[in-house]
């Protein structure tokens, strides 16, 4: 009997938080990042300002929230796809596009949010340290997808990780170019990603003999830039 007050009380503070981020949301998709306040927020959520400082210590913190959700709604999506496919071609597809379909409807937010998205020193840079592990678990959702492919057994830990970072280097220029892209529901963007990915698979056979020419090079780079984190290696999914 004691415990159930507390369930209500759980219950109720994430149903104010919840409705924090959406009226927030909200807004940086009518007002734009910029121009939108913290106090703006909370009138729109309807609760008072030190409430929605409580939930939310900044507008940065909403935006790593934003950051969280789509990931979790993404990878959730891709992982679906993963669990009835080792078709390495279909696997990435999912990947790539689960993001893409995640993120329509906030393409303006995104460009609003742009100039923080991209700066290392920003709190909601995807560079910085505030946004490591969701970086790192979207570098893992790639290693992931390309599991079952056995032209990739020999590649080492390192080489592996070169190779699954230029993935998601890819997947993170795709985003970019879809955050612009003025066609008809992002049309050309797909089409991108679909032809990038049918060259990306045709070339995967020849990553074990090129890696070991140029793998520890370009993972030096990787390195000084940091974002080589570890070596780490994915089982084969079964067949």
């Amino acid at each position: 009997m004691p415990r159930r007050p507390k369930a209500r009380a759980s219950s109720k503070g994430a149903e104010t938080r919840e409705r924090i981020h959406t009226a927030a949301l909200s807004l940086f998709r009518k007002k734009g990042f910029d121009a939108t306040t913290m106090r703006d927020v909370a009138a729109a959520a309807g609760v008072a300002l030190g409430a929605a400082y409580y939930y939310f210590p900044s507008k940065e913190s909403l935006v790593l929230a934003y950051y969280e959700r789509t990931h979790a709604q993404s990878t959730a999506q891709a992982e679906a796809v993963f669990a009835t496919s080792a078709d390495v071609r279909v696997r990435l597809g999912a990947a790539f596009h689960a993001k893409l379909d995640v993120l329509a409807r906030d393409r303006k937010l995104l460009s609003a949010l742009f100039r923080s998205i991209a700066d290392p020193a920003a709190v909601a840079s995807i560079f910085g340290e505030h946004t490591h592990t969701i970086r790192q678990d979207s570098i893992d959702l790639f290693d992931r997808a390309i599991a079952p492919a056995p032209e990739l057994d020999t590649l080492d830990g390192a080489a592996r990780e070169v190779l699954v970072l230029a993935l998601w280097s890819l997947h993170m220029g795709v985003i970019l170019y879809f955050i612009h892209d003025a066609s008809p529901k992002q049309q050309r963007t797909r089409a991108l990603v679909d032809r990038s990915l049918d060259l990306v698979v045709t070339l995967l056979p020849l990553a074990p003999g090129l890696f070991p020419m140029f793998g520890h090079a370009i993972g030096t780079i990787l390195a000084e830039a940091g974002l080589m984190t570890r070596p780490h290696r994915v089982e084969r999914a079964p067949p």
